[in-house]
């Protein structure tokens, strides 16, 4: 089972990457409201977009 998910690596990270950006959002959105840290939503950021560069370069390197 576990091989299944991880014989397409690239496109589970870029999934990853898209539910922290959506997470981050809706912190951004809860921060603007009071109830969060924008700081969070910025950390949320930064690992979706490694998720993605991470993605994209197996993506590259993949035969």
């Amino acid at each position: 089972m576990f091989q299944a998910i991880f014989s397409n690596l690239p496109a589970l990270l870029f999934t990853l990457a898209l539910a922290a950006t959506l997470l981050g959002l809706l912190v951004w959105a809860m921060a603007a409201q009071g109830a969060a840290s924008k700081r969070t939503a910025r950390y949320l950021w930064g690992a979706a977009l490694g998720l993605a560069l991470l993605g994209l370069l197996r993506l590259i390197a993949a035969p």
